[in-house]
């Protein structure tokens, strides 16, 4: 088969099988407009009530992250104005979704602390995290509703005698846990421009997003080129590769983001080559810039700009390909 040829199906597969795992949803241009002042996605939530799970995931890979799951209401959450707006659902209205916060390593004196503050009024600070891991759908536990929005990781909350001030040292990458490598992360990274499932589109109440549905922590060789201060974090333009080596460029100029204060702040440097443990996500700020003008689904416009990489730092452990832990200590080419 002729080489052209060839590479035009694997595009075309590659298009159809991402299509097949993209959906829209909707974000309130009030919440965006309230929590992203800045334009960056780190910020406060402030709701009347929440719901924190009993257990702390255990540590491992996957889902295993060592992190708290704190459900909270859309109807619970504080906006300005009157709040009157679903925050963010499927598209079609369908749904309103709730918010789910994610304070990581926490420690069972935390975890004591944190039982006490469900049902009572609470704030917490941290990074806005847009993606679709599959909790858009299935069982819906107060502690887990249907979402696509969180506040992960969160590194301070306040509810009334409890009070973890904020502090960018609490995101740190959990010790014996492993993200995926290059074998989930290249084909991600190097399949958005030709299938472009990242569109954005608005209209008088809400920003749309177009979200592939995808796995949560990854591990990235990368090389920092740009880094500036932005509250509560740095923001960092960085190349991406798929080799320990970091010889295989796959993709340039992914912004990531990470807490001021924490582990990733303090390594990465410009022209540096490291490695970076995180996840990604959409900047819903970014979306609504590039969204304006484009109204409805069928005016959407493609924006790569908007993803984002939220970064704990240096990873402790191998990548591996699977939530079975399978090592995947040699990244693909």
């Amino acid at each position: 088969m002729p080489r052209k040829i060839a590479i035009a199906l694997v595009v075309i597969g590659i298009s159809i099988a991402a299509s097949s795992q993209t959906k829209w949803y909707r974000f309130s241009k009030g919440f965006i407009k309230s929590h992203y002042g800045t334009g960056s996605a780190i910020g406060a939530l402030e709701a009347n009530a929440s719901a924190p799970a009993k257990a702390v995931h255990r540590i491992e890979c996957g889902g295993n992250d060592g992190e708290l799951h704190i459900g909270v209401e859309a109807s619970s959450i504080l906006q300005e104005g009157d709040g009157s707006d679903s925050i963010s659902g499927p598209a079609d209205g369908s749904e309103e979704f709730g918010v789910v916060a994610e304070p990581p390593n926490v420690s069972p004196a935390a975890n004591t602390q944190i039982q006490n503050i469900s049902g009572k009024p609470v704030r917490f600070a941290g990074y806005f995290r847009v993606w679709n891991e599959g909790h858009d759908a299935g069982p819906v536990y107060p502690s887990n509703p249907h979402h696509v929005l969180e506040v992960h990781p969160v590194w301070g909350l306040r509810s009334g005698n409890v009070n973890l001030p904020t502090r960018g040292s609490r995101v740190f990458p959990m010790k014996g846990y492993a993200g995926y490598g290059a074998s989930k992360f290249k084909p991600l990274l190097t399949g958005l421009p030709h299938t472009r499932w990242l569109k954005v589109a608005e209209d008088g109440d809400y920003v749309y997003v177009q979200l592939l549905k995808a796995d949560n922590f990854y591990q990235l060789p990368i090389i920092p080129r740009q880094i500036n201060q932005i509250p509560g974090g740095i923001a960092v333009l960085a190349d991406v590769f798929s080799d320990q080596a970091h010889q295989n460029l796959v993709y340039r100029n992914l912004t990531i983001v990470t807490a001021r204060g924490s582990r990733a702040s303090r390594q990465l440097q410009v022209n540096s080559p490291s490695f970076m443990l995180g996840f990604f996500s959409v900047n819903l700020s970014s979306a609504m810039r590039i969204a304006e003008g484009h109204e409805g689904q069928a005016n959407a416009v493609f924006a790569p700009a908007a993803l984002e990489f939220f970064a704990f730092g240096f990873p402790r452990e191998h990548a591996v390909r699977s939530s079975a832990c399978d090592p995947d200590a040699e990244p693909d080419d």
